[in-house]
């Protein structure tokens, strides 16, 4: 090997191990971000409360001391108050520490340009062990009315974490398209429609929600004017507000027959045992009586969620068990999102007369596999396939030559997901041709595309070796010595030139060498 040949090989080792250490950099950015923002939101929530109350005196120590059980709380992370357990903790602050945190892991991903499923590991592990590690470090220093257990913040800030950095790179990295490959195309087809199944239900409940607030609405404002001042009014309807997704699942509990028990209140749409309820607004929408019959109505929610799957799953190619495979997958994933959801919403209310609050987990995913694989198969079954009009050549019926299992391969690989953002980042990396992110030594003619997003670093602008251009007699065309990486402009674009134009810029070319 010359020493020409080794040089841009030696050249590139240094911005390559600069390059990984900027990505650890990033990483470590961004985690400490989220917790600062996560502590953030936990001090104004309770600033807002605090600073509202009739009877609570304003104090910014208090404030920030408290934040810190708030951010367990915020992680979903069961805490004693004064020996009073406390387990049902509002589902609105989590999601939005969980959206932060897969903005997060998703920014991280796309700056140092992580494209593996292998790639994705330490991000998530990151992210995970730190926010659990964290949890467990406050529930070690808490004192005084707030009490935690370590172990249960270690696990319940670390599976927050650590679930939500996963949907956060999961298309980035390619973790769908890891799963898309190795499963049937009517299995992927049933876990694409049971997220649709779960937004049914999700949206079933809501609409049991609205239904309930609607009619309970001069119950709400009592509530509120018993709190007294208009800044305790402020506190229980931003505490009414926290509790709206964990109202989304008992009215989806409701819908679904199981119902749900709070402490001796048991409420379902055909039965219902009174019982005390605390005074908040949200709970105002509970019967203090025996249930209207009229409640029975929410029972054709669930159907129409169900049929709603069974039309989704008339698209699924193949025969009647293509079809009711695709049904069985969405309802194994709609009852599984709903076992989890439902546990998560219930727990301990004080351990007194409102304790324990109960969606009935195990009862509700049992029913909420019924409520969408019934409809859904009958459907299905009933209605048959949706016919796709496949356009006729105009050459003829069928051309000569034609390779059905090509068109069968591009057809899958057009139902392969893609991610919008990939799209407009990788017409901008073909031009910049990036080294893969494990450290893997580029080729000569790759080290004068040095990618553009790792170049935050001002010892990446360094002079570059220039490509060695052919002599004038090659035999190669004139627009085929142009790299399209040189310029600024799209690099997708023809280069092929018009051969009336062609001719006369030769011409004009002759004339002036001749000149």
């Amino acid at each position: 090997m010359s020493v020409l040949e080794s040089i841009p090989h030696a050249i590139a080792d240094g911005p390559r191990e600069r390059s990984l250490g900027l990505r650890w950099w990033l990483l470590i950015g961004a985690t400490c971000t989220v917790l600062v923002l996560g502590y953030l939101l936990s001090a104004g929530l309770i600033a807002l409360v605090t600073a509202t109350a009739s009877n609570a005196g304003f104090s910014p120590l208090v404030v920030l001391l408290a934040a810190l059980p708030g951010w367990l709380v915020l992680h979903q992370s069961a805490l004693t108050i004064t020996g009073a357990p406390l387990s049902v903790l509002p589902l609105l602050p989590t999601a939005a520490v969980m959206l932060l945190i897969a903005a997060a892991s998703a920014w991280v991903a796309r700056r140092s340009r992580l494209r593996r499923p292998d790639q994705a590991w330490p991000v998530i592990a990151t992210m995970g062990l730190v926010h659990a590690f964290v949890g467990a470090a406050i529930a070690l220093v808490l004192a005084g009315p707030f009490r935690a257990v370590p172990v249960d913040a270690f696990l319940s800030c670390g599976l927050t974490a650590t679930a939500a950095s996963a949907a956060g790179v999961a298309n980035r990295c390619g973790l769908i398209y890891l799963v898309w490959e190795r499963v049937e195309a009517e299995v992927w087809s049933g876990l694409r429609i049971g997220l649709l199944a779960l937004s049914a239900v999700v949206a079933a409940g809501g609409v049991v929600l609205l239904v309930g607030i609607c009619a309970s609405a001069p119950d709400m404002v009592a509530s509120m004017a018993r709190s007294g001042a208009a800044g305790d009014a402020i506190g229980t309807s931003l505490l009414s507000l926290l509790y709206l997704p964990n109202g989304v699942l008992a009215g989806w509990a409701f819908a679904a027959g199981t119902g749900l028990s709070l402490g001796g209140l048991t409420v379902q749409p055909l039965h219902a045992t009174p019982g005390p309820v605390p005074d908040l607004p949200l709970l105002a929408i509970l019967p203090s009586q025996e249930g209207p019959g009229w409640s029975a109505a929410a029972l054709v929610l669930p159907l129409a969620a169900g049929a709603l799957v069974g039309f989704a799953c008339r698209r699924v190619s193949g025969g009647v068990s293509h079809r009711l495979l695709a049904v069985g997958v969405a309802a194994c994933v709609a009852a599984l999102g709903t076992l989890v959801l439902a546990q998560v919403a219930g727990g301990d209310l004080g351990g007194g007369q409102f304790s324990p609050v109960s969606l009935r987990p195990l009862e509700l995913a049992a029913m909420t596999m019924c409520w969408i694989g019934i409809p859904a198969a009958a459907v299905t079954w009933l209605a048959g396939p949706v016919d796709f009009e496949e356009p006729v050549p105009a050459g003829g019926d069928t051309a000569e030559g034609a390779d059905p299992a090509a068109d069968a391969d591009a057809s899958e690989t057009d139902s392969l997901p893609v991610d919008a953002d990939d799209v407009n980042e990788d017409s901008a990396e073909d031009a910049e041709s990036p080294a893969d992110a494990d450290g893997e030594q580029p080729s000569t003619s790759d080290v004068d595309a040095e990618p553009e997003a790792d170049a935050v670093d001002p010892d990446d602008f360094d002079p570059e070796i220039p490509h060695a251009r052919e002599p004038l007699s090659s035999t190669r065309s004139a627009h085929s010595e142009i790299d399209p990486s040189e310029f600024d402009g799209d690099t997708g674009s023809d280069w092929t030139v018009d051969e009336a134009r062609r001719e006369a810029w030769t011409r004009d070319g002759g004339q002036n060498r001749a000149d």
